[in-house]
């Protein structure tokens, strides 16, 4: 797990495989499809994740720019494997710690750039370390920093600080916060404390960057429909009402992009995450919750390395965490209960509450 995480976190340079060309996604298409080999227990969630890739799979027949639908399809398959390989995973550990040796040296970079010597080129003014651009860089490494501090991997994530330091991500630093208040208070209400903050956010005075954020979002709103307009469309469908003229390939807004692209289809994801954010015990909980927020002003879902680390962690917190039926306890009685994956039940005993 541990060289799989360092593989996957070291394998964009921007220069060499291209500024913008994401070589993490082909990486992890080809590498997660060994994960189908590997069992783990499958649950009514799971089947809602399999129900979201059938719909998206039948909807890219029948959108009006298939072109993009290929790859907007290919990514939710790659996201779909994300979630079994967590749920396969006993432990998070190893890859964690990979994952964190990449950043580690993406950050370490991202001082170098800070220095004036910029070893690999950026996409941006701030320091990106081979992350192409610093929003990318800060949001990728707050996300892996609270992730390391769940599993109590405190040296780990030290190295990671620098980098979010540089990146100028405004938003990595408010995910970071939420994702550190939730390892000390687990509370659903914190997700509500974030939202509001955002939208207050939103309210004041805008930079450029804000006030082109609200044009995607205004026009993503008037032009959604009951069933979506397919995977990967939203550049696609939005674009020609720029009148040419730049316009972001994603919304910056990981639920009103789903919503646009998939309509009603989006349910199960909703769901999916609803129930994870639900689960505050979970040891995932906090990443899952920074992840979440991070969603309502950027879009970790479609960075990789974001995306990996948080569908991993899903489906390892579905995985700790099943809802098991048809199991009998000592009495003969059907048990239905949420508890953790491999204990059994006992006549009259109480649902176990998971812990770690």
């Amino acid at each position: 797990m541990f060289w799989l995480g360092a593989t996957v976190s070291l394998c964009y340079i921007p220069g060499t495989t291209g500024a913008y060309i994401a070589t993490q996604w082909p990486v992890l298409a080809v590498l997660l499809m060994f994960g189908l080999l590997r069992s783990g227990p499958f649950t009514i969630f799971h089947g809602l994740g399999l129900l979201f890739v059938a719909y998206a799979t039948v909807h890219a027949w029948f959108t009006p720019a298939q072109e993009f639908s290929v790859f907007g399809l290919w990514l939710v398959w790659i996201m779909a494997l994300s979630v079994w390989f967590g749920t396969t995973m006993v432990s998070t550990r190893e890859l964690y710690a990979g994952l964190a040796l990449g950043a580690g040296v993406s950050s370490a970079v991202a001082v170098l750039q800070h220095f004036g010597l910029n070893v690999v080129p950026r996409a941006s003014d701030a320091p990106a370390g081979i992350y192409v651009n610093g929003v990318q860089q800060g949001l990728v490494l707050a996300l892996l920093v609270v992730a390391l501090l769940t599993e109590r991997m405190w040296f780990w994530a030290l190295p990671l600080l620098p980098g979010i330091a540089l990146s100028g991500s405004r938003g990595a630093w408010f995910a970071l916060a939420v994702g550190l208040t939730g390892l000390l208070v687990r509370r659903t209400w914190l997700l509500g404390i974030a939202a509001a903050t955002v939208v207050l956010y939103l309210l004041m005075p805008l930079s450029m960057s804000d006030q082109l954020r609200m044009l995607i979002w205004t026009a993503a709103w008037h032009n959604l429909t009951p069933f979506g307009w397919g995977p990967g469309t939203f550049y696609a469908v939005l674009i020609p009402q720029s009148g040419g003229s730049f316009f972001p390939e994603y919304a910056h807004n990981d639920a009103l992009q789903l919503a646009f692209e998939y309509g009603i289809g989006a349910a199960p994801v909703f769901v999916i995450f609803a129930f994870a954010l639900g689960r505050t015990h979970v040891r995932e909980w906090p990443v899952i919750l920074a992840f979440v927020t991070a969603g309502f002003y950027s879009m970790p879902l479609w960075m990789p390395l974001a995306s990996f680390l948080v569908l991993v962690g899903l489906g390892h917190s579905l995985r700790a965490h099943a809802l098991v039926r048809g199991e009998r306890d000592r009495c003969g009685r059907h048990v239905l209960s949420w508890r953790r994956c491999g204990e059994s039940a006992s006549c009259g005993a109480v649902p176990v509450q998971p812990s770690y």
